[in-house]
């Protein structure tokens, strides 16, 4: 992977808990806050297949946590550098790693960053039909 994240590349985060789900299939704002190290893990998944994208979400992931993943939410880089945040590679536990960086202090001040990602980022369930 390049070592530079572009501005027309996708990022996904993977969702491994309901709460993140609305009935309404869209994504809600705190499956993309900050952890507690004030950085959001997200996976660079421009040129790669919907399977592969699962795939590493499911090995890389869901596996290492322990918990079963039910979709992913993907967001063009572009607009994360457009809430002011920063997006660096983070190649661990895979090469399409990375992190969103550059979050404020201010917990009120994530929840609303993360409310403007969550209304532009598309939800994408895994499929358990078959």
């Amino acid at each position: 992977m390049d070592k530079n994240i572009s501005h027309s590349e996708d990022l996904t985060r993977y969702i491994l808990n309901h709460h993140y789900i609305r009935s309404n299939k869209t994504v809600r704002w705190n499956a993309l806050i900050p952890n507690r190290d004030g950085e959001t893990s997200v996976y660079r998944i421009t040129g790669i297949s919907d399977t592969e994208i699962f795939e590493i979400g499911e090995m890389f992931v869901a596996n290492l946590i322990g918990k079963p993943l039910l979709g992913r939410t993907d967001i063009g880089v572009l607009k994360i550098f457009k809430q002011r945040l920063n997006v660096r590679p983070e190649p661990s536990p895979h090469p399409r790693h990375a992190n969103i960086y550059g979050w404020p202090d201010e917990r009120s001040e994530q929840r609303l960053i993360a409310m403007e990602l969550a209304a532009e980022a598309q939800l994408h369930l895994v499929d358990n039909s078959g």
